[in-house]
């Protein structure tokens, strides 16, 4: 009865503080959309309006731009998250309710971190060349600022590869890099056959600025690709909403690149169009996914203790369906037709162009990595058997453990119900009629029934006899206690 009466108030606290502890959360990601939308609103109103002529307004539009990446930012580093998760209890630093965390995912915020102010440092130069040197937008590409915008995607990938809540196996994160690399190598070809290939002959002066031209997609795809699959690969709901925050500051970013290389690569790029708002707002939205995971973080140890404290679980198993699973293994291998397709054409156009030679390097590639996929899959394969055998011939092992076990048992239960006949009278003084329960008999010839149970991992003997029923013990649980030494208990 005790235990009903507390069991409402506990569940129902538990509820309250949970739900509380949620709306914290989701109040300080939305607080921080808020912002990253108003600062949005008020830089495109600016470039719109263009107070103060041409010259300023370059000026004040990349300035704008490094302080909101710088906003990202700040979004990113655990700042103003110390009161996230009060709800009664004794206040604890960010890092305390971190540190339970998975170490490979602790690493995500900072490495986002890291990527932002790689760009920022690019913006930096970006803005020294053009407004300190005076350097005129259609000389600045290729430039020491491309150093610092294409150094941003070596940090935002490690970021994505430790993104998962549960630890990948080598040979998963292995085949999840080498499914992007497959559908990133195929849309790069046919992407440099009809649009990149072209534009970056036509534009590109120099080898340098067509090496760097064709590095800016090429990032960009794997960063989208791995984040695809890695929310495919994903068992956790929690960890979705960062990776659709991630996926949308990348499709805006990759956009905002496509169109500047374009620009920049016909001489008709300029600072101080609507296209500059795409940078700053796709790399606060990089800030936004690393604040919403450091919040994801931060939830889980607080909720952990709280569980244990309870006794509540909150172990959730997601089950992914077999289609699944076959399309996002044969996802890489659509390619295949399609590369062939276009590798007959350019055979048959009979032309050795830049074009056809990136056509006959970008199918090699894909072949190569198609080959070093299927080797990993073979591997994993054959790993993945190997382990099923022993977990079976362990469970045959332990079966058959069990059953000689319990052969053994049974043939001395027999002996001894045969030598207990054998030395006491007509009726004997004690029977054994199953694995657990005996008949005693008393000195009025009564038999009672002992039945053997286990409590607190302790053997207990329970007699129906009214001695038993007062005192807890009696001749009879002796007596039954003896049998069971000699005849049920383990052998070794």
């Amino acid at each position: 009865m005790e235990t009903a009466v507390h069991a409402k108030p506990l569940s129902v606290r538990w509820g309250q503080l949970i739900k509380a502890t949620n709306g914290q959360f989701i109040r300080s990601l939305w607080k921080s959309g808020l912002l990253i939308l108003a600062l949005t609103g008020l830089f495109v109103t600016y470039l719109l309006l263009k107070p103060g002529g041409p010259g300023p307004v370059t000026f004040v539009d990349n300035v704008i731009q490094g302080l909101l990446e710088g906003v990202g930012l700040m979004l990113a580093l655990p700042v103003f998250l110390q009161g996230i998760g009060r709800t009664g209890r004794s206040p604890t630093s960010f890092a305390e309710r971190v540190a339970p965390a998975r170490t490979g995912q602790r690493w995500v915020p900072l490495l986002l971190s890291l990527g932002i102010l790689s760009y920022i440092i690019g913006q930096f130069l970006w803005t020294y060349n053009e407004n300190v040197l005076q350097l005129p937008a259609k000389d600045l590409f290729p430039t020491w600022a491309d150093a610092g915008f294409l150094g941003s995607y070596p940090f935002v990938l490690l970021a994505l590869l430790q993104l998962p809540t549960r630890p990948l196996p080598a040979n998963t994160r292995t085949r999840i890099v080498l499914d992007s690399l497959l559908i990133m190598v195929g849309v790069t070809t046919f992407s440099w056959y009809f649009i990149l290939g072209p534009t970056i002959m036509q534009g590109a002066d120099t080898v340098l600025a067509q090496v760097i031209a064709t590095a800016y997609p090429f990032m960009t795809l794997v960063l989208i690709f791995c984040l695809l699959l890695l929310v495919i690969d994903s068992h956790d709901h929690a960890i979705r909403p960062v990776a659709l925050i991630l996926a949308l500051a990348f499709i805006i970013i990759v956009t905002t690149d496509s169109i500047y290389l374009y620009q920049q690569l016909h001489k008709a790029y300029a600072t101080g169009t609507i296209l500059d708002v795409g940078w700053p707002l796709g790399y606060m939205l990089v800030g936004l996914g690393a604040r919403a995971l450091r919040v994801v973080i931060a939830s889980r140890p607080l909720s952990a203790p709280l569980a244990a404290e309870y006794g509540l679980s909150d172990e959730r198993v997601d089950k992914r369906s077999s289609t699944s699973l076959l399309w996002q293994s044969l996802l890489p291998y659509l390619f295949v037709p399609a590369l062939i397709g276009l590798l007959g054409y350019t055979i048959a156009t009979d032309k050795m162009s830049p074009l056809e030679w990136g056509v006959f390097l970008g199918t090699s590639i894909f072949i190569v990595l198609l080959i070093l996929r299927q080797i990993f899959t073979i591997r994993a394969a054959i790993s993945q058997n190997q382990r099923l055998w022993e977990m079976h011939e362990q469970m045959v092992k332990a079966e058959l453990a069990r059953e000689k076990a319990e052969r053994i048992r049974a043939e001395r239960v027999l002996a001894l119900n045969d030598a207990l006949a054998a030395s006491q009278q007509a009726k004997p003084h004690a029977r054994i009629l199953a694995l657990g329960h005996y008949q005693i008999r008393d000195s009025q010839e009564v038999y009672y029934n002992v039945h053997y149970g286990e409590e607190g991992g302790h053997p207990v003997f329970k007699c129906e006899c009214p001695q038993y029923q007062q005192q807890a013990i009696c001749p009879h649980s002796l007596a039954a206690a003896a049998l069971y030494s000699v005849s049920d208990s383990p052998q070794r």
